[in-house]
């Protein structure tokens, strides 16, 4: 096993501190089932899946559950909501947001009306984009985890603790003061969160005035309420949730992104220790990644889920992107999704042995790399057809007429059904993202005839170099890297600048100047149609 990969190295340190805690490792992610979770979030899933996967492969028992932080309340209105089918609709015109900020998700109802609550909705959304990956952590609802008492002796060693308590909110919360208790109630009568000010330890009931309180951006407005509730009807505020939560579940590794690295963790790692009394898990900090260069925000609506990009590209494609390192800052850049699809491809090679890395590090890391995003890893080397030509064939061809044109083209020799089944599902991927997120030079239409005002356009240069091109092809039947070196070998023939053939080739077949490798492009719509329109020009 190739010990360099970031998952076996964490994999080595959970089972080690199994061994010296004497008990079977837990590996914990979690989420807030806000609405449509992007696929940013999937960072803590992937991050601790692979290390998960990685244990178990070297024949070590360990857990690996999932919560949905459903006791936490709304902050904020996204823009957009995905339903059960990860469909997107514009939220205001199906909900009314405004009265519920403030309000934990378990309590604020579907606003698809398919499910119980708005908290079961959107965790079943995120966890079917989960499940479609292939990572199964068992899934806990925080909710039901204060309903059966579990956080209860952590609530109550708070409040035990309230002097210590206070000194540690103080020291990492500047705006609060060392009486601030950390716990809030949910109001019986409207059903926001209200900062409690006193508790029984007794009767394990918190005090509280429902005033209203301040959520990110947003003011939550109390009703007025003054009275007291079961300790089990409140919520530990974060910093004092997410501990309690290793503490219930043991918890030996855990991930995160570096915005709690700087924040939450050293609190959360004093409290562990100061307060609960346990050790903290291992910490693994990975850094965040933009799409199309931009950050992902729900309120702001440019954010895609699982499901969305499962429409583009296969399952372990999705996941190669969240196996390499995860300390560097990506940009999975979806005009250019065919680069990802390429290098799991590669991957793919190297792992049978019909490709190189180019160090021997880096093979044994792809091997890696693959073996870990396959959930069955096939028995021999699939037949996959190039991604970008698969995008460009899905512009003159349907799935049925795809596959013989691949044929004809010598891409699927030998194939097996399993190898056709792959390349019609990959071929609708690639339509999908030709539509969705190609840039327009990837797009096209083959022209019919070459018009009138395509010919004024062309100098003598450039007809005798397409002239010659219609000979070429009328005598040889070229593939793609041949064919690509015949364009270099006609525009020194006739002395013609290579961006000037090209583009009046681009103009002839498709009347625009750019568009995709042009090699590729005349084997996508075929020898024949290209001579037809080459010897339109006179």
């Amino acid at each position: 096993m190739n010990a360099m990969h970031w998952a076996d190295q964490l994999a080595a340190k959970i089972i080690e501190r199994g061994k010296q805690e004497k008990r079977i490792p837990n590996i914990k992610c979690q989420q807030t089932p806000s609405g449509g979770k992007h696929i940013g979030n999937l960072n803590d899933v992937s991050r601790s899946y692979y290390p998960y996967k990685s244990v178990i492969e070297q024949g070590h028992k360990c857990t690996f559950v999932h919560t949905s932080d459903d006791r936490d309340p709304m902050k904020e209105v996204p823009k957009r909501l995905a339903d059960l089918d990860g469909k997107w609709h514009d939220a205001e015109k199906i909900f009314n947001f405004k009265k519920y900020i403030g309000i934990p998700y378990f309590m604020i109802p579907d606003p698809f009306g398919c499910c119980e609550s708005w908290s079961e909705h959107f965790t079943k959304v995120w966890m079917d984009g989960v499940y479609a990956l292939g990572m199964h952590p068992k899934l806990y609802y925080v909710n039901d985890l204060y309903e059966q008492g579990k956080f209860e002796k952590y609530i109550l060693t708070v409040f035990k603790k309230r002097e210590s308590v206070g000194e540690i909110v103080a020291k990492f919360q500047a705006t609060k003061t060392r009486d601030y208790i950390p716990f809030d109630a949910i109001c019986p009568n409207c059903g926001k969160l209200a900062n409690i000010n006193n508790f029984d330890l007794k009767t394990k009931k918190v005090f509280f005035t429902c005033g209203g309180k301040r959520i990110k951006k947003l003011e939550s407005e109390g009703c007025g309420y003054e009275g007291s509730v079961s300790i089990s009807q409140g919520k530990l505020q974060w910093r004092f949730e997410w501990p309690a939560l290793w503490g219930i579940f043991n918890t030996t590794y855990e991930p995160f992104g570096k915005d709690h690295a700087e924040g939450s963790w050293p609190a959360g790692k004093e409290i562990a220790k100061e307060v609960y009394e346990f050790e903290p898990p291992i910490p693994f900090v990975y850094e965040f990644f933009l799409i199309s260069g931009q950050k992902m925000s729900a309120s702001k609506g440019n954010v895609y889920i699982v499901q969305d990009m499962l429409k583009i590209i296969e399952p372990e494609v999705m996941n190669f992107f969240y196996v390499k390192r995860p300390e560097k800052q990506r940009d999975l850049d979806l005009a250019r999704i065919f680069q990802l699809v390429e290098e799991f491809d590669l991957a793919e090679r190297i792992y049978f042995g019909a490709d190189k890395g180019r160090t021997e590090n880096r093979e044994e890391n792809y091997k890696r790399m693959y073996e870990l995003v396959q959930n069955k890893i096939p028995k021999k080397l699939p037949i996959r057809v190039g991604y970008s030509l698969l995008a460009e064939l899905s512009q003159v061809y349907n799935k049925e007429m795809v596959i013989k044109k691949l044929k004809d083209l010598g891409h699927l020799k030998n194939a097996t059904k399993q190898d056709i089944e792959i390349n019609k599902n990959r071929f609708i991927l690639a339509s999908n993202w030709l539509k969705l997120y190609a840039p327009e030079n990837m797009r096209f239409k083959v022209n019919e005839s070459v018009s009138k005002d395509i010919i004024k356009k062309l100098n003598e240069k450039e007809k005798s170099g397409l002239k010659l091109l219609k000979e070429k092809l009328k005598n040889k039947n070229y593939n793609e890297e041949n064919l690509f070196n015949e364009f270099y070998s006609i525009c020194k023939e006739v002395n013609i600048d290579s961006k000037d053939f090209f583009k009046a080739a681009y103009l002839v077949l498709i009347n625009k100047e750019r568009g995709p490798r042009l090699a590729s492009l005349i084997i996508s719509i075929g020898r024949y149609k290209a001579i037809d329109l080459l010897k339109q020009i006179g």
